[in-house]
This record gives C-alpha cells, structure tokens and sequence, in this order.
C-alpha cells in the first residue's frame, strides 16, 4: 500500500474441521479485518438451520431488550464498568446472560406490570377528579347520572352560541317533558344537566349530537357529592403517586446495581446474533468448514499465527489474488485515529475506488487550513477548539451526546484541527473575536491601517485586493496539487493517455496562472505582446507586491507572446489530442478540464468574500452596539514579532489608544456572527474540496470495507487456549 492508496486487498481461504467453527470465528474476530464473501450464495446452498443454542440467543435477546429499555439503558455508552467474560463457547455466554436474566427480569417485569396498573389508575382517578370538578357547578351526584326505569339522565357541555337551541329543541320533541339546568363557563361553553323520559333517550341523543353537546365521562361506581367525589380522587391520587415514585427508585436501584452487567450480557447477545448471521456465508461439508474473505494483503502475516492460536493444527490458511479483484474487491483505507473525522467526511462524498488515492491524509491538513483563512480570528477559533477538546474528552470518557450533536462529538479531532488554523489565520490577519484593535497582523502586508506618505496613519486600501490574491493563489496551488495527484495515479496505473493528459494539463494550467500573475490579470492582450520579458510566479511570496516585475518574481528572457504559446497553447493542442482519443468521455473530460482550470480558480475567491463579510458583520456591532467595557491589553512582543502594540488605530472616537476589546460588540458578534460564519465557512471549505479538488483527481465509487469484528464497550475478553490435533478434510 502507498502513502495514499487505498490497501490491496487479497482473497484468504480457511478450511478446517467443524468442531472448531466457533474457534475460526473468534479468531477471524480477533484479527479484525476480514471481511466474508458469501460464499454459499455463489454456490447455490442451502442456508443451515439453526440449533437450539442459537434459537434461544435470539428469543432471550428479545427479553433482555425489555429489560434494557425498562431500566433506560443506553447501550451505546459506556458505564464506567467492563465485565471481564469467557465467551469461548457458546454455552458459556448464554451462562452469563441467564443469570442476569434469573437474578433480576422477574422483579423488572412486576415492576412494570406495577407501574402500569398504578398509572392507568392514576390516569382513571384523575379523570373522576375532572368530571367532578365539572359537576361541582351543577351540584350534581354522579351516581343518578345515566337510565333509569322511568327516565334518562346525561351531563356535559354544549357550546355557549346553542344553549338557546338546545332548550327549544327538548321543548318540541319531549312537548316539555324535560328538565334542563344549565351553567355558563369561562371556556366560551355551557355546562348542562338534561333529564328526560326514557322512552325520549334516542330522539335527545339524536338532538344532543346535533348540536356537539360534549358529555362528561361519568366514572362508574362513584357516589356522593362532587366534593366526596374529588377529595377521594385526591386522596388515591397522592397514594398512586406515592406508590408510583417507590416503585420507580426501586427501578433505579436495580440499574445502578445490575445495570452494567445488563448491557454487558446483552453486548455479549448481540456479538452471539452477528456470528450467527455470518454462518450463512460458511460452506460446510461433512467434517469441515469453508471460509473466504478479502483482507489487506499488508495484513496476510498476521491471520494464520491468530487462527492457529485458538484452532491448532486442524487448518488450513491459504491466500489468492483473483483476477475479478479489481471489481468486486472492497475499498479498505487506513489512516491514524486522528484523522478520522477527516476521513469520514472524504467517505461522505464517495467511498475511494481502488484506482484512486485516499486524499485523507492531504485533506487533514488542507480542510483546516483553508477553513482558517474563511473563518481567520483568534478568538473564536480557540472557542472552536475548546468544542472540540470538550467532544474528544467526552469520546474518552464514552459520553454520548445524542444525535444532533453526536456530529459534533465524533468530529472531535476535525474541530480542534479547525480551530487551531483559524487562531492561526487570525494571527495573520489580526482579528480577534470580530475586533481588529488587539493585535496586529504578524504578516504587515494585511496590516490594517497604513502610513500614506506624509506621516498619517490611514485605512489600508489595498487589503481586500491582497486578500484576494491570497484567495486566489491559494486555490491555484490547491488545484495543482489535485493535478499533481492525478498525474501520479495515472502514472501508478499506467493509462498513458490520461497520464499524458495531466501532464499537459498541469503544464497549461500554471502557464495560465504565471501569466496572471506573472505577466497582467487586467489585460489578456499583455500575454501576448511580442516584446519585452516575462516573470516566474512564486506562489504566496509575492502578495503585497504586485504583479509582472514586481520585484519578487524572477525574469525570464521570453516574450509574453512566446511564453503563451509554449506554456498556454501548446499544452492545449496536446491535451485536445490525447483527449480526442478517448472518444466522447475524453471530448467530455477536455471540455471539463478548459472550463474548470478558470471557474474552479476563480471559485476559490470565496475565501476572500467569506472572510470579508465577517470582518464587516463583525464590525457592524462594534460600530452600532455601545461597547460599555473596552477591555485593556498589555503590549506583547514574542520573539521580535510585535503581536499587541502599545497605540491602536480605531474608527471608533470614544475608544482609547491601547489596544483594547469592545467587550459587548464581542459578547454578540460571537454569538451570531460566529456561529453563522462558522457554519458559512465550513460548507464553503467542503465545496471547495469536493467540487474544484476532488474534479481533478478523485472518482470514489468504491465499496466500503467491512470486517467481520466484535465492537465491545461494555465486556473484555478472557482469552482461552484451546488444545487440537485434528485433521483437515
């Protein structure tokens, strides 16, 4: 595996007799990177049925799901605790879980069960409480609520604009045979007790739903006052409540006892459910059994002395590397830890083909880099970093903080990347927390105010037109090094067409930058002016000074004219030739190529317009929020570099000479301004790699690897030797 590619991946065959299954599997879980092919399904086999150990995994798995979710327990997050198991054999695990399973599920579940019946009975005392306290304005028993062998009575609500209805109504269908008490609410209705004859009861109801008469829920049972009625309700209210609250502290109890060794039996569970799944990828036959997998090649010294350890002489390990490879084989990169947000957000694009680079390790630094340019200040880069330090300590200590900011907790290590390029690049620009009046820019070309000549400090006109270079010339040197990339990995692969291509390309594409920067960016018609000389590009060294000869950039003894036909055209003519050989995809491809090699530079603008627009929103609260506070900073000088200087310039009348930071302006620029920007500067980063970098060199289109391995947060291993001396068949 190079520096960037992504592993070679080899196919290992492991034969070896039946008896040791579960040994080869743990093994091949111990190893860590061995993804199963499925091989059954190629030969058209029938699936194994499960034995009787593995059924009951899954059925006691259902059951200790219950409980998990019974004692809110979290899975995903570590307790604290690590329960040290022997998972050797299946049997042993299912040990381990029945005596989580017998010592506590019995108590859980009449717990809910008590739990359940306690808050239905509170949910109903409640409702009587509700309905009495309705009826307490009627002054009516529940109890002679309802039918009779003479009459039927009903109490509800009926809304305030139909009381009149309702009394005619009952008038005309009952010829007045009706009582009707009727109450106005606050809540725009009217409560009301009707009694009629019971042979009336259809034709009222009739008339009662007609006219949205709400009826009250009269509970069954209940005697006596509407007072009596809710008092009791009351009284079992606070009893349930009281019995709801013991049986919930006995619930905690449990937890803060049991409750590591819970997760622990149901991680063991889930770990026992996957090798189960995974049998239906193993071939077996009468003594043996048959395994194929892709693993790195880099790792093939390793899989054979693991297996070995657990199986003994009863296998046989061999290695192939098939010619499908190149179409079927997974994608598997490896980069250190720290860059693993890095390379999760190159995987959200596409996962790496095998003929591509892995720009991970290149895109660790360039993101934050880039990044630290748009969002440029000190001060709200070390609250970036701050983030990111607090999400890398809550990965250490297994916090889990949900799944919004769960992005943020996983990408501890790209935030504390990020805001150490931006503290950097608000160093170089002198910003901190949106404030340009505590320290000076280390890199003078962006200082911000100027002398003009006749000893008067003035604004420093020419920053913005510097900042745009910078932009500019920053994305030229990123564009080239996804060329460079490009050139070698059509090198490595030996497509001499595109290998061809990406040489002229390259070449074209810093002719066009020299000649921008080397020779005039205001007049195209200066590339070819016949006479004169034409000045070398150096990348970022000559901002500040200009164009052409600018006494930074070397001179060459070439004419602009000649410079652009070697340097513009004639790679050009090469490219358009290579390309045209490739049919229409290379017609495509140099189409792509002309067009992006000046909207792709020209994209990278936005790290000027992004870091401007938070310099003016910044200093939109400085200028229209009163400070109140200028915080004073004392000069600082570090290594000869000047960081705070004694007097500052300031547009501001009321503020004072010393550096110093309008503390209010700060306080909600950050707030807003820094959590927008943030935001703003980030997505415009990714776009930049993903749209004008990745064009030049990265194709994804891989399939991701996926080894075969026991992810464990709640249990560690005891590992055991195991004796053989079986033959393979």
């Amino acid at each position: 595996m190079g520096l960037m590619s992504p592993e070679k991946m080899i196919v290992a065959k492991i034969v070896s007799h039946r008896d040791f299954e579960r040994q080869v599997l743990l093994g091949i879980e111990q190893f860590g990177a061995f993804e199963f092919m499925d091989v059954r399904r190629q030969a058209g086999l029938i699936e194994v049925k499960r034995n009787r150990d593995e059924e009951t995994v899954f059925s006691v798995l259902d059951r200790l799901e219950k409980i998990v979710l019974s004692l809110d327990l979290n899975p995903t997050r570590s307790t604290g605790h690590v329960l040290e198991i022997d998972d050797s054999t299946l049997q042993k695990s299912l040990e381990l879980v029945s005596e989580v399973i017998t010592s506590i599920e019995t108590e859980v579940l009449e717990i809910d069960t008590e739990l359940m019946i306690a808050k239905t009975e509170l949910d109903r005392q409640r409702g009587i409480r509700d309905v009495a306290n309705s009826l307490k304005p009627l002054g009516v028993d529940p109890s002679l609520i309802g039918t009779t062998d003479y009459t039927f009575t009903t109490a509800g609500l009926v809304p305030s604009g139909r009381s009149g209805e309702l009394k005619w109504s009952l008038q005309e269908v009952t010829e007045g045979a009706f009582t009707l008490n009727l109450l106005p609410l606050k809540g725009g209705a009217h409560a009301c007790v009707i009694t009629v004859p019971i042979e009336m009861m259809d034709a009222v109801e009739r008339i009662l739903s007609a006219l949205e008469f709400e009826v009250f829920p009269i509970p069954e049972g209940e005697s006596g006052t509407p007072e009596e009625i809710v008092e009791k309700a009351q009284t079992k209210m606070e009893s349930l409540g009281e019995e709801i609250v013991r049986l919930q502290q006995r619930k905690i109890t449990i937890k803060k006892e049991w409750g590591f060794r819970v997760l622990a039996a149901w991680e063991t569970l889930q770990i026992e459910k996957q090798r189960i799944e995974i049998k239906s990828q193993i071939v077996y036959t009468d003594q043996s059994i048959k395994i194929w997998g892709w693993i790195p090649e880099s790792r093939e010294a390793e899989l054979e002395p693991i297996l070995r350890e657990r199986v003994g002489s009863a296998l046989e390990v061999t290695f192939d590397k098939p010619d499908f490879a190149d179409h079927e084989a997974p994608t598997c990169i490896s980069n250190p830890a720290v860059m693993k947000p890095t390379e999760d957000v190159v995987k959200a694009f596409g996962i790496p083909s095998r003929h591509d680079l892995d720009p991970t390790k290149i895109m660790f630094i360039s993101f934050p880099l880039i990044f630290g340019l748009v969002f440029a200040d000190i001060g709200q880069g070390i609250l970036i970093f701050i983030i990111g330090l607090a999400a890398w300590r809550a990965n250490k200590k297994g916090d889990d903080w949900g799944a919004i900011m769960g992005y943020v907790q996983n990408g501890a290590y790209g935030l504390m990347m990020m805001g150490i390029f931006a503290v950097f690049g608000g160093f170089l620009f002198g910003s901190f927390f949106g404030a340009e009046t505590v320290f000076e820019p280390i890199w003078p070309t962006f200082a911000h105010f100027i002398d003009d000549g006749h000893g008067h400090m003035i604004i420093n006109p020419y920053r913005a037109t510097h900042m745009l270079k910078l932009s500019i010339e920053v994305g030229a040197i990123h564009i080239m090094l996804g060329i460079i990339l490009n050139i070698y990995n059509q090198f490595k692969h030996k497509q001499k067409s595109a290998f061809i291509v990406g040489i002229a390309y390259l070449w074209l594409y810093y002719g066009f930058i020299n000649l921008l920067f080397g020779v005039s960016y205001s007049s195209v018609s200066d590339w070819f002016n016949p006479s004169g000389q034409v000045n070398l590009w150096v990348p970022i060294a000559g901002i500040g000074y200009g164009t052409g000869s600018n006494g930074i950039y070397p001179a060459i003894p070439v004419a602009p004219l000649t410079f652009s036909l070697l340097a513009f055209i004639v790679p050009m003519v090469i490219m358009a030739l290579a390309s045209f050989k490739g049919g229409m995809d290379g017609i495509v491809l140099f189409l792509e190529y002309a067009i992006g090699m000046i909207s792709h530079t020209v994209s990278y603008a936005r790290i000027f317009a992004l870091n401007t627009v938070h310099i003016i929103l910044s200093g939109v609260f400085f200028t229209l929020i009163p400070a109140i506070i200028y915080i004073p900073f004392p000069e600082l000088t570090l290594f000869g570099v000047e960081l705070i200087p004694a007097t500052v310039h300031s547009t501001d009348a009321l503020a004072p000479h010393y550096a110093h930071l309008p503390l209010l302006g700060a306080i909600i620029g950050t707030f807003i301004v820094g959590i927008l920007e943030g935001l703003l500067g980030f997505m415009h980063t990714l776009r930049l790699h993903f749209v004008e970098w990745f064009s030049k060199f990265y194709h994804a289109g891989g399939v991701d690897f996926k080894p075969f391995y026991a992810k464990r947060i709640h249990t560690r291993l005891i590992i055991t030797e195991v004796q053989a001396s079986y033959a393979v068949q």
